[in-house]
């Protein structure tokens, strides 16, 4: 039997902006741990792929940082899905406080929300 077809999220959680990058990133894995228990919770499951790096331009500035992926494959025909990404988009955003970021969001088939 073939499988429904379904949407890849992918939640990128930083390192965070802290006094020193050598001091164990113990507040990033919570959050890391948190958004997979989320994504778990509303769309099914989901797997945290070990730190990467990344990078983005600000004002002709590339920043640096290390990320870590959250990626869930969510069903479309899941029952109040919108109300689901709110949910998620919610802790996104207490995720870009806790983490003094810029911006936080994710992708969804390659769309950026936040």
């Amino acid at each position: 039997m073939e499988e429904p077809p379904s949407q890849r999220l992918l939640v990128f959680v930083p390192e965070g902006d802290r006094e020193s990058k050598t001091i164990p990133v113990d507040l990033q894995d919570r959050w890391t741990v948190r958004v997979v228990r989320r994504c778990a919770s509303l769309f099914g499951g989901a797997t945290a792929y070990g730190r990467g790096v990344g990078g983005w331009k600000d004002a002709g500035t590339i920043h640096w940082d290390r990320v870590t992926v959250v990626e869930s494959l969510i069903d479309p025909s899941t029952p109040r899905l919108r109300s689901r990404f709110r949910r998620l988009l919610r802790d996104l955003e207490r995720m870009r406080g806790e983490l003094r970021q810029q911006s936080i969001g994710c992708l969804l088939d390659g769309r950026w929300m936040n």
